[in-house]
């Protein structure tokens, strides 16, 4: 194959399957697997994919959108999702909820009959919760940044430290059965992976677009992920894997 040709497969496969295995494309094509490295280096450089131990994963979507750009995108989805992630919720829980575009969609669908605990560091979040009667509101402060619509850095990890939460809605920027959850920028991931730290369990809601794609900052591990609330046309390999390692498999 020429390697115009190696790229293209590497790509058609990403789109596929959400990830190559390093050996097995050597396989397939014939030649070393220096060559398959330098052919996933190339494609990494431009953006086409993100490289993971063994091979690569197709790169997160959104690198470089906004919170606002990201909410004209996949609604109907995200309001699916949200219905049926809400389901996982027990009166009287403590829950962790940070930013994102599907967690704002979530705390719309919470019920205003329900008695709960809320601590978000996301604006949007809080606007959709301010609401409802029976839920205590707790804003988690700090630096906001207003592409990620959440507040970040130290006073925000400091407000965290005080606090456990029975479930954490995680908002994921990528997701994968080897790299777990990653986020695209190094000050929100520390707080992310702060409230993943002081919760019993991790709830993610991801359309299909977000499995297995990869982002540059580690959030947590995939067996950390206790519901995983997918659409129904989840590729059924991508969720087997998470399966494997823990995770209860929602379908709205």
């Amino acid at each position: 194959m020429l390697t115009e040709e190696r790229h293209q497969f590497i790509r058609d496969r990403l789109a596929a399957d959400g990830r190559v295995l390093a050996g097995e494309l050597a396989s397939r094509f014939g030649v070393s697997e220096d060559t398959v490295r330098r052919d996933l280096r190339e494609l990494a450089k431009s953006g086409q994919l993100r490289r993971v131990y063994g091979g690569a994963v197709a790169s997160a979507p959104f690198a470089a959108a906004t919170i606002s750009q990201r909410s004209s995108h996949a609604v109907e989805e995200k309001m699916r999702l949200a219905k049926v992630a809400v389901g996982v919720v027990a009166a009287g829980q403590t829950l962790f909820i940070d930013g994102g575009t599907t967690n704002e969609a979530i705390a719309r669908a919470i019920p205003r009959d329900i008695e709960l605990t809320v601590a978000t560091n996301s604006l949007g979040v809080a606007s959709a919760l301010a609401d409802l009667p029976l839920v205590e509101l707790i804003m988690l402060g700090g630096r906001y940044v207003r592409d990620l619509g959440t507040c970040v850095g130290g006073d925000t990890l400091a407000a965290v430290a005080q606090l456990g939460a029975d479930l954490f809605f995680l908002g994921s920027c990528g997701l994968d059965a080897s790299r777990g959850v990653t986020a695209f920028d190094s000050a929100e991931a520390e707080v992310k992976r702060a409230m993943a730290r002081n919760s019993a369990g991790i709830v993610i809601a991801a359309t299909n677009d977000k499995l297995a794609t990869a982002a540059p900052y580690r959030v947590a591990a995939p067996d950390a992920i206790r519901h995983l609330v997918v659409e129904r046309s989840a590729p059924a390999a991508v969720l087997a894997d998470f399966q494997r390692q823990g995770a209860e498999i929602h379908f709205a």
